[in-house]
């Protein structure tokens, strides 16, 4: 070889290597910029979400302080126990002041879901439906919800208007007392305004982040910061072009900067290389020098080896043991001379060892590469111990390998602890599926076991049980003998039910039994009937005997009328018609009953809707006086204006209203726009001198009553209340009679609706001291036809008088009923002889066309 030709060589290495060198600088600078601008990136979006997230909650905590405030109140917790010592006025204002100008509506409910107040919001209509407004109780009530509050949020029309509904315990000495709720709108533009760094920001249920794909925390570029004491996030979606942009821009500058700072050095190398050629007796010095410097460093690692705490073996390439250090004998309990020469694998491995591990070991060292594994090994006595085991193949210079190194640390501890803690989250899980007291599965368990079968093809049978009387057990016996017989109860489910059957205590005292594959509704029934007559069989406890019964609901899946998701609903619907039917029944879920459900599950969300939108209206009957037929009241009516139905009669929602807890919403619907009814009529020149509503005893404590009254403007009208004659019977406790005062010394009249219908008292005809009773009209119908019933009548209109109590007779159907009854001493008359309920425009129309007057025979019609 020439010198030009070693100089050419030399220049074109040299130049290659500058090739080289920006090629790794590029290479380097894209693979560290990107990942290092992504993290810093992700690094901020993470604290600008969490600073957002404290913002949210800062604002929810200001909203929070005030209602907190009443809801910890001890005048609140005395109000809704009905004490008396708060004044309902006072309660109305304290609530009044929570509302402010984001606030949808204020509500107040008592334990059993009854809203006591309610105070609409400046804002609108609330987002937030009524059974939303309750979702805290059924937890309050259970004892699952403390002393926290409850936050449910919904998105508005852009992403940074929010609804929240923000539910807060009422306590009384650890006692469930109630529950205040109050809805807020809240415009978060200045706390999730996006900017330059963030694409969007959002805020997010804990559903929407578990459930929907797009708003996943698992993603990159999206960033969730949860908000503290709330089920919601802040959402931000990271501006992924904005990394590679900055990486770009960065990495273009450092690479033309570091080119031309290199180009320098290497033109010098370059053009002085051939100065610097190692002859060939200096490259043979370098080479003793490196093997010199080599054979030191290989004493010190070996130094290094044998201080070292872990074990290290080294074998030969067919995993013979050539050296170990004293840490390896210390673990394993053998002696120097009887491990070297021995087969590594044979000598530690054992019965206990995973072939599986043992099988990732032995292909690894076949394939001649690094390999690290968890095993079991064995010491020379035969106990086991956990190692953590890497193995390196060890390279000659001609790439063969010639020994392999282990390096291992004992784990045993760290596998003993791990084991415990699998133990105790074993136990937990089942604990958290099993009840406490029975042992039986509860609802946790019975919710993953439907979850489970909503995919099962094969269809199955539920039978549901309701014990009945037994809170009479609680209440006589105490809650020890409630307990004993549910333990029984849940004896006799077990050895009532099949193999393959599932029984469980979802709550209180309710079973639920899952009958196994194959077993169908027939089959369903049987056992209800012998578990119904163990159950009727007394149940003794500490010298006493406790009698119960139960109510059976049974389904079973049928692809023409509900599959095995459906089971439970279906079941509940099935005991309630049992529960109605007189209790103690068996009731099988048919197609009848199927049609039941969903039309009453459809009439539910109507009347709910109704309740939202205020399709309820006022309809008026009026009440003449009994000697001049002259117009002296009207009585207020509930009529529902159905958007597909037409109007309908109390008769067609009344009682289903009742079971969804809305009749006081209904009354005060009622009761506002029959004042305002009222107000019209009489700014149209006309005097209604008594306007009456039905009254239900939830609205008799409603003390929104004045508060409506007092905002509207009805002139010399008076308002009476009327109260079912049942009122006598049920309520006789003070606090009704707190009550009832408070409304008479705030002007109302107190008049008592279908009385002769029930078994009310004198005594607590007396008590009450009503304006006027109203007879029923099952009592006034037959006096034109017995004198039985007249002389009934008599007796009434006697009462009356001797109380001073006015007497109205409601169901005045002829002529000749009104003479009857005017005769009899009645004061006022009511009934379709005069005029049916009439709409507030048709009432008007009547009146401005003088159509209400004389009825008596020989007077002219007018209605």
């Amino acid at each position: 070889m020439t010198r030009l030709d070693v100089d050419r060589r030399f220049l074109l290495l040299t130049a290659a290597g500058y090739m080289t060198a920006l090629a790794a600088i590029a290479a380097a600078l894209w693979l560290v910029a990107i990942p290092t601008l992504h993290k810093l990136h992700r690094a901020a979006l993470e604290t600008q979400a969490q600073t957002r997230a404290a913002g949210v909650q800062d604002e929810l905590t200001l909203v929070l302080a005030d209602a907190r405030t009443l809801a910890e109140a001890p005048g609140t917790a005395a109000y809704l126990a009905g004490s008396g010592r708060v004044r309902p006025t006072q309660m109305r204002r304290d609530l009044e002041r929570l509302v402010d100008g984001v606030t949808a509506q204020a509500l107040l409910f008592d334990r059993r879901g009854n809203v006591r107040l309610r105070v609409p919001g400046r804002i609108g209509h609330p987002v937030f439906g009524l059974a939303e407004t309750r979702q805290g109780l059924s937890l309050l009530e259970i004892g699952r919800l403390g002393g926290a509050p409850i936050v449910s949020y919904r998105p508005g029309k852009t992403p940074v208007e929010s609804a929240f509904l923000i539910s807060l315990p009422i306590l009384s000495d650890g006692q469930p007392r109630g529950m205040l709720v109050i809805e807020k709108h809240l415009d978060l533009s200045r706390i999730l305004a996006g900017d330059a760094v963030s694409a969007a920001t959002r805020l997010a249920t804990g559903f929407q982040v578990r459930m929907y794909p797009d708003w996943s925390g698992d993603r990159d570029d999206l960033i969730a910061a949860p908000v503290a004491g709330t089920d919601f996030y802040v959402m931000i979606a990271r501006n992924t072009g904005l990394t590679a942009r900055l990486a770009w821009e960065m990495g273009s500058e450092v690479f033309l900067f570091t080119g031309l700072a290199l180009l320098l050095p290497f033109m010098a190398m370059g053009l002085a290389g051939h100065r610097f050629i190692v002859a060939p007796h200096r490259a043979l010095e370098d080479s003793r020098r490196r093997l010199t410097a080599q054979k030191a460093e290989l004493a010190e690692l070996a130094q290094i080896a044998r201080m070292s705490h872990d074990s290290i073996m080294v074998s030969d390439r067919d995993r013979r043991i050539v050296w170990t250090n004293p840490a390896f004998l210390t673990l394993t309990g053998y002696a120097a001379e009887e491990v070297l020469g021995r087969d590594a694998d044979a000598l530690l491995q054992g019965p206990g060892s995973d072939p599986a591990v043992s099988r990732t070991l032995r292909e690894a060292i076949a394939e001649k590469r690094p390999v690290r594994a968890e095993i079991l090994n064995y010491r020379r006595d035969g106990t086991p111990f956990w190692a953590y085991l890497s193995i390196t193949p060890i390279f000659d210079s001609h790439g063969q390998v010639t020994r392999f190194a282990a390096i291992s640390s004992d784990i045993t501890r760290r596998k003993a602890y791990e084991a415990q803690l699998e133990a105790a989250r074993h136990k937990l899980e089942q604990q958290a599926l099993q009840d406490s007291l029975t042992g039986l599965p509860n609802r946790r368990a019975l919710e993953n076991l439907f979850e489970e079968l909503a995919s099962e093809a094969d269809p199955r049978t539920i039978i549901r049980i309701d014990l009945d009387h037994f809170k009479n057990v609680n209440d006589t016996h105490g809650h020890a003998a409630g307990d004993h017989v549910l333990i029984r109860i849940a004896e006799i489910l077990r050895e009532g039910i099949a193999p393959g059957d599932v029984a469980a205590r979802i709550g209180g005292d309710e079973f639920v039994i899952l009958l196994g594959p194959g077993r169908d509704a027939l089959e369903a029934q049987a056992m209800a009937e012998r578990l119904r007559d163990e159950i009727l069989r007394d149940i003794p406890f500490q010298n006493k005997t406790c009698r119960i019964g139960a109510s059976f609901g049974i389904c079973a899946a049928d692809k023409r009328l509900v599959d095995n998701s459906a089971l439970l609903v279906s079941a509940d619907a099935a005991l309630y018609a049992s529960k109605d039917g007189g209790r103690n029944a068996i009731t099988l879920y048919t197609p009848s009953l199927h049609r039941d459900v969903q039309q009453k599950r459809r009439l539910a969300l109507e009347i709910e809707h109704a309740v939202l939108r205020e399709e309820f209206l006022p309809y008026f009957q009026p009440q003449f006086d009994a000697a001049t037929h002259a117009l002296v009241g009207i009585e207020t009516l509930a009529r529902w204006r159905h958007p597909l139905r037409g109007i309908l009669t109390p008769a067609a929602f009344l009682g289903l209203a009742g079971q969804m807890s809305v009749l006081p919403e209904i009354d005060r619907i009622i009761y506002r726009k029959g004042l305002e009814e009222v107000a019209a009529i009489n700014r149209a020149g006309f005097s209604i001198p008594k306007v009456s509503f039905n009254a239900g005893v939830a609205q008799l404590r409603d003390t929104d009553l004045p508060g409506i009254a007092a905002t509207i403007d009805i002139g010399p009208t008076r308002i009476a209340l009327e109260v079912l004659e049942s009122v006598l019977v049920e309520e006789q406790s003070d606090e009704f009679g707190f009550h009832i005062d408070l409304l008479r010394e705030q002007g109302f009249g107190i008049e008592i609706d279908d009385f002769g219908s029930g078994h009310a008292s004198v005594v607590g005809l007396m008590q009450l001291a009503p304006d006027v009773m109203k007879i029923d009209q099952r009592l006034v119908v037959p006096v034109t036809r017995t004198e039985r019933a007249r002389r009934l009548v008599r007796s009434i209109v006697d009462i009356g008088r001797t109380f001073g109590i006015g007497v109205t007779a409601e169901g005045v159907e002829t002529s000749a009923h009104a003479e009857i009854l005017a005769g009899l001493g009645c004061d006022t008359l009511q009934g379709f002889h005069f005029a049916r309920p009439l709409a507030a425009e048709d009432f008007c129309a009547r009146l401005a066309a003088g159509r209400f007057g004389d009825r008596r025979p020989g007077a002219s019609s007018v209605a």
